[in-house]
């Protein structure tokens, strides 16, 4: 992993932009809303929780909320922004992979208007898409909008170009374009892979069925009618905003790096705007009595197709009760929502660093419900129609699936055997990390050496035998791609550099 690192950039021009009006802007913003609770001191318990785990996690600014579907419980915000300010109801932070639920709710209002339908094979609306399979001629003939957003492609986590590694600023269509040299895990509906492509591909559906775009999109079906006006997908808008904080990383340089995962992880959004977007959940898709989603779509995204895993939506039960949720991590930002329909309560967390919160939002529900409802007295009515959330039709897993090859070792395979670096493009070290970087630290590296007469591939992500599919090109026993054929190799699309 790489170093621990904290502080922030000064955005602010002050020849340009007069101190009493960056004063008005700052503290409006920070301004009590309507539903500000009236006596946070009800419930210190939950207040020493969140500043214990700010504190133990170094993390530099949070905002935390817990409601109902139509009050707020209890909320808090600690620490600062990358610029200094204060964090307050409106701060701007990346949701990450938190962003995956708006994108399925979004596919699922196109489903409603009939622009989609989540089981057309997704060759309908990409025509021109092709990806890698070992398993099947034309892989896009099966994979369908179900399966992109449920995980069960086949279609692995990173796209080769814009990923969690790849911080360089490419293009959202160099991004998109670069899927399609993948090579799939497993046969379409078959077993369960989280992947951000998948996400980034309903985004690009939504916008050829639509005529749209997914910024355009969204905004105009969720955050407009929502009322959460602060978030958005635009980077460039978030980039122009001053409440905002950017993410901390690890001996990395603070500044912005835009985030081209256009459906799986770039919505930008605030505490006031995310306790709009999980009432929509708790109240069965009415906000203020306009229905903005359908309430069979909501059922659709919580019934699990594998791996608790439903569309954009975590099930599982805690305590005797079901609860929903999903989290986010990475370009230094932490996100979770939580809720539980039962108890009509629901949490939400954003960090300005990659942490847990789902641990934080979940501990916070639980000591609220300790103190507030010990018996744990539950509305099952308002899950009636979906309990226990699990669909009965979940795809079949027919055994371990992946690509088969060549595993008796050849004298060729010489040239590939050594150690390899994962490469992380485009950030901006501090000193210190440099520093390491010439002495021969690898805070990610794999290994391709010969074992007895087979080539095996070890290091910091496991250990397996490889395959050989096509020249250079293997495979793991977990459906991971190892190819060195091309230039530079890569190890799940992840960029690789051989050092020895």
């Amino acid at each position: 992993m790489l170093f621990l690192a904290s502080g922030y950039n000064s955005f602010f021009d002050m020849k340009r932009f007069p101190a009493i009006l960056l004063l008005l802007l700052i503290f409006t913003g920070s301004c009590k809303s309507a539903d500000e609770p009236p006596q946070n001191a009800n419930f210190p318990g939950l207040e020493s929780m969140a500043k214990e785990f700010l504190k133990k996690n170094s993390i530099k600014g949070m905002a935390v909320a817990l409601f109902t579907g139509d009050e707020i419980l209890w909320k808090i915000n600690l620490g600062k922004s990358t610029y200094g300010f204060p964090v307050n109801d409106s701060t701007l932070f990346s949701i990450q992979s938190v962003s995956k639920n708006m994108t399925a709710l979004a596919v699922m209002m196109a489903t409603e208007e009939g622009l989609v339908s989540l089981d057309s094979p997704i060759k309908d609306y990409l025509p021109g898409f092709t990806v890698n399979s070992c398993f099947d001629e034309n892989p896009t003939e099966k994979i369908t909008l179900r399966m992109l957003l449920s995980h069960t492609s086949g279609l692995p986590h990173e796209a080769p170009v814009g990923n969690n590694y790849d911080f360089s600023f490419p293009s959202r269509e160099g991004h998109l374009a670069s899927i399609s040299e993948s090579w799939l895990r497993f046969p379409p509906g078959t077993g369960y892979s989280y992947s951000n492509q998948g996400y980034d591909l309903a985004a690009q559906i939504i916008e050829a069925a639509s005529g749209k775009s997914f910024f355009e999109y969204i905004d105009h079906k969720l955050f407009q009618p929502s009322g959460m006006k602060h978030s958005t997908l635009n980077g460039e808008k978030f980039r122009k905003e001053y409440n905002k904080t950017e993410g901390v990383m690890n001996s990395v340089r603070v500044k912005h790096y835009p985030i081209p995962l256009i459906g799986a992880g770039a919505v930008y959004s605030c505490l006031s705007d995310m306790v709009k977007y999980t009432r929509i959940h708790l109240n069965n898709g009415m906000h203020k009595g306009m229905q903005i989603a359908g309430n069979a779509s909501l059922k659709e995204m919580y019934m699990v197709m594998l791996n608790n895993y439903g569309l954009g939506t975590y099930t599982d039960s805690l305590e005797g009760s079901w609860y929903l949720n999903h989290n986010g991590g990475g370009y230094g930002f932490g996100a979770s929502m939580i809720w539980f329909p039962e108890y009509n309560i629901g949490c939400v967390v954003l960090a300005n660093k990659a942490v847990d919160c789902y641990s934080l939002a979940s501990s916070l529900i639980s000591q609220y419900l300790q103190l507030t409802n010990p018996d744990r007295i539950k509305d099952t009515k308002r899950t009636e129609g979906f309990y226990p959330l699990v669909n009965k039709e979940m795809p079949v897993i027919s055994g371990t699936n992946f690509c088969r090859g060549d595993s008796v070792y050849k004298e060729a395979w010489d040239v590939y055997t050594g150690d390899y670096e994962l490469l992380y493009g485009g950030m901006e070290y501090k000193w210190y990390a440099r520093l390491a970087f010439s002495l021969g630290y690898r805070p990610n590296k794999i290994k391709v050496v010969r074992k007895e007469n087979e080539l095996w591939l070890t290091g910091n992500f496991g250990e397996s035998k490889l395959y050989e599919h096509l020249p250079g090109i293997f495979f793991t026993r977990s459906g991971s791609t190892l190819n060195l054929q091309k230039t530079p190799s890569t190890f799940n699309n992840i960029t690789l550099k051989k050092y020895r």
